[in-house]
């Protein structure tokens, strides 16, 4: 019998080498077609999201919902997809049924892209350009010279950004989203939200009866305008905020140096809310983050009046003082200083373009851009457009849109930006910069300044006391302001004042505009009501009258050319300049509204010298976005 004959150690090598080759040749291959299996799957799910918001948008237009962009953002688009969920980004409809999108898959493998011209759905690899994500918590964390890690501000652990004022225009916190400019206040990894605030003052109101936040008119206004105006609001989530008072030592008057006070490392007296404004603490803390000493000149200094929502006591908050190294105890029904929102969105949040800087901010992945061809209407409440200036006599190279910012410009594109949009589709838009340059037959002081109305002696142009008769056959082209029975109303088809400059005078500020932005200018009727101190600004707009002086609303006002409405969107002073309001004051008939160049909104004699305007246009619905994507950088330009 033949003894069976076993595997020599040389042949069991031999075979495991072979079986290797062979893996190794094989492995690439399989793992190939798994990729572009998941591959494959990822392409399936984005058709989906197509197919989603297809049929999404059928449903708004039987509902008969097609006035504005809808957005998703993912995965808690709400859609009920098959396949694998995109791990992120964004998707929307426009008001035609074009659908925009970009998904990355939860591996950052790939992203899917679909621009609104094109039914294709193309699959990019992630390390190529289009695909790559920037956290923007990445981007504020590991700028190490201006965040302080696990410090306790408002009885929260947080990641507080720092800074001092002198570094505004380099600091890299600055953030564009829902037509805003943000500033990153802090970053939260309990909540996983990143902190925002306005860069500068959105409206100046007075605070409230009292010092109580939830029934204050600044809290009223944060929710019923200005959050109500935010479009895209997908990365918004609810911020804490302490309503703690704060014990500080002071000096001998009431605007004050905070050399110490006690921190709240645990508050008592929090609540929840969509929109807020800064604390006590925000405001000390962004000057090192760390210890309780208030020295001043930190990144959040605007030089302006701009209330916090921390009590001193009933009637009296804390509030940013003008002088930038300061907080003052003020009274909440006597003051109208400026306001500026506070928001959280979600930590995930993508970097799509930008720096960080104030000029050059990071623009969010979910920041909606308009199509080419959608009417005006389209555009979202802060968005900037240009209109046409050309004939313009004067000659300027620069404008300002906040302050400490100026861009390069040129008179056939000067910036405006979108106040409101209306419900018959025409859209209400400001001036970013005050006019500059007058004539010397309208300003009288350095070229800006310019007054409601003015009384001169020139030759043929004066009024005649003894007569009581005004005599105008020299006032042709020199647009003296001739106040009518001393009114100090925005009222110039009776007089010469601020409006006729505005509108109708040879050398009027309309007849700057080319002719065909005065085509997309649409006459509009204005609500002329008066301005004052302790008043709600939501029960200023009434039509109640009586006789002068106590008249609380004008009555109304057509024109082409306005000036800006006290409690308002952007109303607040953002251009370190003093200007008009439409507005006259309460209980006078020569005193008008404005907002000073501290934010502190006052009346002022129609003859003073000393305020800027800032014209208001209304815009018609036909009106449509050519080019652009209506940032500071970027404005929309228009065509009818």
């Amino acid at each position: 019998m033949k003894k069976k004959k076993g595997f020599t150690l040389i042949e069991l090598l031999a075979a495991i080498v072979i079986l290797a080759v062979i893996a190794l040749i094989a492995t690439p291959a399989i793992i190939s077609v798994i990729e572009n299996a998941r591959k494959k799957a990822f392409e399936n799910t984005a058709y989906g999201v197509l197919e989603g918001l297809r049929l999404e948008y059928i449903e708004r237009v039987a509902n008969g919902d097609t006035k504005e962009t809808k957005f998703f953002t993912f995965p808690d688009s709400g859609l009920k997809l098959s396949g694998e969920q995109p791990a992120g980004g964004t998707a929307s409809t426009d008001i035609k049924g074009n659908i925009t999108f970009t998904l990355f898959d939860k591996d950052k493998k790939w992203c899917a892209k679909k621009d609104g011209a094109s039914e294709k759905v193309t699959i990019l690899d992630y390390n190529e350009n289009d695909c790559k994500t920037i956290s923007l918590k990445d981007e504020i964390e590991k700028d190490e010279s201006h965040i302080v890690k696990n410090v306790k501000v408002n009885g929260e652990t947080v990641n507080k950004v720092i800074g001092a004022k002198s570094e505004k225009l380099t600091m890299k916190n600055y953030v564009w989203y829902m037509g805003q400019l943000w500033q990153m206040l802090e970053t939260n990894d309990t909540n996983n939200t990143i902190k925002l605030i306005t860069a500068q003052s959105i409206t100046s109101i007075a605070y409230g009866e009292k010092s109580d936040f939830n029934t204050s008119w600044a809290k009223k206004w944060l929710n019923e305008v200005f959050y109500a105006s935010l479009e895209g609001k997908d990365l918004v989530r609810e911020t804490n905020f302490c309503l703690d008072s704060v014990d500080v030592v002071l000096d001998s008057t009431n605007t004050i140096k905070v050399n110490s006070h006690t921190q709240i490392n645990s508050c008592q007296n929090k609540i929840t809310e969509k929109v807020g404004l800064m604390t006590f603490e925000d405001y000390v803390y962004s000057n090192n983050g760390v210890t309780p000493v208030y020295t001043g000149l930190s990144y959040l200094d605007e030089d302006e009046l701009e209330w916090t929502l921390t009590k001193k006591d009933l009637n009296n908050v804390y509030s940013q003082d003008s002088a930038g190294a300061y907080l003052r105890i003020v009274h909440t029904k006597n003051n109208s200083y400026g306001i500026r929102p506070v928001i959280s969105i979600d930590s995930s949040s993508v970097v799509k373009e930008g720096d960080g800087t104030k000029a050059n901010p990071y623009i969010l992945l979910n920041e909606r851009k308009v199509n080419s061809g959608s009417k005006i209407n389209s555009v979202k409440v802060g968005d900037y457009v240009y209109l046409d200036e050309s004939n313009n006599p004067n000659i300027f190279t620069e404008e300002y849109v906040a302050r400490d910012l100026k861009y390069t410009t040129t008179k056939d594109k000067v910036r405006y930006r979108v106040v409101k949009k209306n419900s018959d589709g025409t859209v209400k838009v400001e001036r970013a910069d005050v006019l500059r340059n007058l004539p010397s037959t309208v300003a009288i002081n350095s070229g800006i300044y310019i007054p409601y109305y003015y009384k001169a002696s020139i030759d043929g142009c004066y009024y005649n006391s003894s007569e009581e008769k005004w005599y105008t056959s020299g006032c042709t082209n020199n647009n003296i302001f001739k106040v009518e029975e001393n009114k100090a109303e925005f009222n110039y088809q009776n007089s010469i004042n601020i409006g006729d400059y505005l509108n109708s005078s040879d050398n009027s500020f309309y007849n700057w505009y080319s002719d065909n932005t005065k085509k997309m200018i649409e006459e509009t009727e204005y609500d002329r009501f008066t301005g004052g101190y302790g008043k709600d600004y939501s029960n200023l707009n009434n039509n109640e009258t009586s006789t002068y002086p106590n008249t609380t609303n004008d009555g109304k006002v057509t024109a082409k050319v306005v000036l800006p409405t006290w409690g308002e969107m952007y109303t607040g002073n953002d251009l370190n300049y003093s200007y008009w309001y439409i507005n006259r004051w309460q209980g006078s008939s020569s005193i008008v509204s404005h907002v000073g160049y501290d934010g502190y909104v006052n009346g002022s004699y129609a003859s003073s010298g000393i305020l800027a305007a800032r014209p208001v246009v209304t815009l018609k619905s036909n009106v449509k976005i050519s080019s652009g994507e209506g940032t500071m950088t970027k404005p929309y330009s228009l065509e009818v």
